[in-house]
């Protein structure tokens, strides 16, 4: 019995692999509490529109990645970023879709 009362008190904060208790970091770490420093230079080209990239793109890509997209028309880019939102779960307002696609027009597209 103490055996059976050992294994489950190891199994609480560790994984048995192959007979051997592996221990398991404590799981306090939650999706709310999470913070990103975006190193300095790394936004999007200033302009009309920028600050909505900043603030919703680039919890997913980088502006260099955005910027080295071929160039689309504004209805290819709202599909885009609609996409973002619908699919993805990207977390910016359904207003916001127009001004990011219109902004990502400005810098990358094909007016």
């Amino acid at each position: 019995m103490k055996l059976w009362a050992a294994w489950v008190a190891a199994s609480a904060a560790s994984t048995i692999v192959w007979g051997v208790a592996v221990a398991q970091p404590p799981r306090t770490a939650s999706r709310d509490n999470v913070e990103v420093s975006l190193p300095a230079g790394k936004a999007f080209p200033s302009g009309p529109g920028s600050d909505l990239a900043n603030a919703h793109c680039l919890i997913c890509h980088s502006a260099g990645m955005v910027t080295r997209q071929p160039p689309l028309s504004f209805d290819d880019w709202k599909a885009e970023v609609s996409k973002m939102r619908a699919v993805y779960g990207a977390p910016f307002p359904a207003e916001s879709i127009d001004d990011i696609a219109r902004y990502l027009v400005t810098i990358n597209g094909n007016p």
